[in-house]
């Protein structure tokens, strides 16, 4: 017979609400931005008012860890289902203040009419207006005295005291409507409490580790997890947003006086969108340099007390995870480290667009690699950025992290890591690269791979990532570069215009290749208008810039000048294998 993963019971609002206030329970968006809109606030309060359901709250109690004098530690339960409806709850119900995405704390008011038993959200109509109760959260207020409200406000109702009674006691009712809990048992591993919870939320929101990862911090207070919860949220917030520092520190004075926050301060003046890692993204990051994992479902177990070679949890093993983990978090946020990482990515070709900009997990995994050199090795400075380059290039290539990027993560942090004890790692490395970045590869394989129409083809994204690097002018200019196009001043071009290949009876999938693609100046291509190549090659005002050199920094094979429609497919055959050689020109280069 199966044991049951979980158990159901019902409780009263009113017991959700004052474990939360107790911290019993973790709910981490009370301290982030709060989604719902006030009209499903006031959907809610008028369900539960007339006695509907609103659905499951799923909660999960932390793993025991046992403690030296016999105790248990922090075991508070993490609701990781209807964390949205119980702070809408909070919010309507105790007057609590919900954080907007502005991060300010701001109130919803939700409005009751005593004579129609009708819910609004309170406007500045409803505020003025006698007929209506602006604030419901009134009633749960200390010191309310019922008898003297009704005496106070009957005339005001034009109700009778009775039936202003009635209706005060029905909306007070909600505070003891029973909702539903299902509890996962505490020792679930997290990858099955991550599925039951996609199981029940099929079409809607799904729960990801790094979710599960970040309530499991904001639940713990003993250790720091909530403030290093903290510290992760608000660097994302204030990096790509530096007004939102003010609204934070307003919100959250206690904390910007923690070493936690003076340690992300300098990213109240500095943001690049080449790195713009996610709350996710930091998890692995800091997972991968902490621990050497790539899961971040091992995260959740290491803080909670796993101890992986004995079965069991312990608050020793509880106390040693935190501490590597906050040692990591504060590694990778480093002012120093975070930007000396951007100057390697600008290096590579990387700029401040989306155009030239590698999927995230290479990124991601190359701020690992690059930790991990700098904290676990002798390495030159030139050194760990070579090895760092080559990695990230080599990855992105063979596409290396594509299909799971976690289970990947894991093993080449363990191969790092057995190379780097075996005082093999520079063997490792080019013994890693040659296997991958044959000759067959560059040859075959990768202009194979440039077959492709999108523009966020990860090798088209390269190929300019070699333009970048090389310095190259923009095609049939004189002294506008590629960065320069992609910057401000330039769009992808057609070589062979679509509106000529159209016109010749090629369909979309045929005229819009990457291999087709090429970054000019807007004067340019009103030049080149819908000419074939051959004819506007020849025009004297559109190629007075043109040399051979030109052509070979942008990849155009030298006998475009006599094309036309008949010789596409083999111009596209011919660039894919000139842009692979741009491509390996800038791998050779690092």
């Amino acid at each position: 017979m199966l044991s049951k993963s979980y158990s159901v019971k019902s409780t009263e609002v009113n017991r959700i609400l004052q474990d939360i206030e107790q911290n019993k329970i973790g709910i981490p968006e009370m301290q982030r931005p709060f989604v719902w809109s006030t009209v499903q606030v006031r959907d809610l309060i008028d369900s539960l008012y007339r006695g509907y359901p609103i659905g499951f709250i799923v909660t999960w109690e932390n793993p025991n860890a046992n403690l030296k004098m016999g105790g248990k530690g922090q075991n508070k339960e993490i609701i990781i289902d209807g964390q949205q409806r119980i702070t809408a709850l909070s919010a309507a119900l105790m007057g609590k203040e919900i954080v907007n995405d502005k991060y300010s704390k701001e109130r919803i008011y939700i409005a009751f009419n005593p004579t129609t038993e009708e819910f609004a959200t309170r406007s500045a109509a409803i505020a003025k207006d006698p007929k209506w109760i602006s604030d419901i959260s009134i009633f749960n207020q200390p010191g309310f005295n019922t008898y003297k409200y009704i005496n106070e406000n009957c005339e005001r109702f034009g109700m009778s005291g009775d039936k202003l009674n009635d209706a005060i006691q029905k909306l007070m009712a909600i505070y003891n409507s029973e909702v539903g809990v299902i509890d996962l048992v505490s020792n679930l591993p997290i990858d099955q409490v991550t599925d039951i919870f996609n199981r029940i939320n099929q079409k809607g929101t799904r729960l990801s580790s790094a979710d599960f990862a970040m309530s499991r911090l904001s639940s713990d207070l003993s250790h720091h997890g909530n403030d290093l919860r903290k510290e992760i949220d608000y660097f994302i917030q204030i990096y790509r947003d530096k007004n939102l520092a003010a609204n934070i520190k307003k919100m959250d004075a206690d904390f910007a006086d923690t070493e936690y926050y003076q340690h992300i301060a300098w990213a109240e003046k500095e943001h690049t969108n080449i790195f713009e890692p996610d709350f996710g993204d930091l998890l692995h990051i800091s997972l991968g340099i902490g621990f050497l994992r790539g899961k971040l479902s091992q995260l959740v177990s290491l803080i909670s007390g796993r101890d992986f070679e004995k079965h069991t949890y312990t608050e020793e093993a509880m106390t040693e995870a935190y501490q590597k983990f906050d040692e990591a978090v504060q590694y990778a946020l480093n002012e120093s480290n975070f930007k000396r990482y951007i100057l390697l990515l600008k290096s590579l070709g990387i700029l401040d667009k989306s155009y030239a900009k590698l999927p995230d997990s290479y990124v991601n995994f190359g701020y690992i690699l690059y930790l991990y050199l700098k904290k676990n090795t002798n390495f030159s400075n030139d050194q760990i950025e070579k090895y760092t380059k080559q990695w990230i290039l080599m990855t992105a290539l063979v596409k290396r992290y594509v299909s799971s990027p976690e289970s990947g993560f894991d093993k080449d942090l363990r191969l790092i890591s057995e190379a780097n004890e075996n005082n093999q790692l520079p063997e490792f490395f080019e013994r890693t690269i040659s296997q991958n970045l044959t000759d067959e590869f560059w040859n075959l394989t990768l202009p194979n791979n440039m077959e492709a129409q999108t523009t966020q083809l990860t090798n088209w994204r390269i190929f300019q990532m070699s333009q970048i690097h090389a310095k190259s002018h923009a095609w049939l200019e004189k002294d506008k570069f590629t960065a320069d196009t992609i910057n401000e001043q330039g769009n992808v071009h057609h070589i062979f215009p679509k509106a000529y290949l159209r016109k010749n009876g090629f369909k979309q999938n045929e005229y819009n290749q990457v291999a087709n693609y090429v970054w000019i100046t807007q004067p340019r291509n009103l030049e080149i208008a819908d000419r074939a190549p051959k004819d506007y090659m020849t025009d004297a005002e559109t190629i007075k810039y043109h040399s051979a050199e030109n052509d070979k920094e942008n990849a155009i094979p030298a006998t475009l000048k006599d094309y036309d429609y008949h010789q596409y497919k083999q111009f596209l055959d011919e660039r894919r294998k000139l842009m692979a050689q741009s491509i390996r020109e800038l791998f050779e280069s690092l």
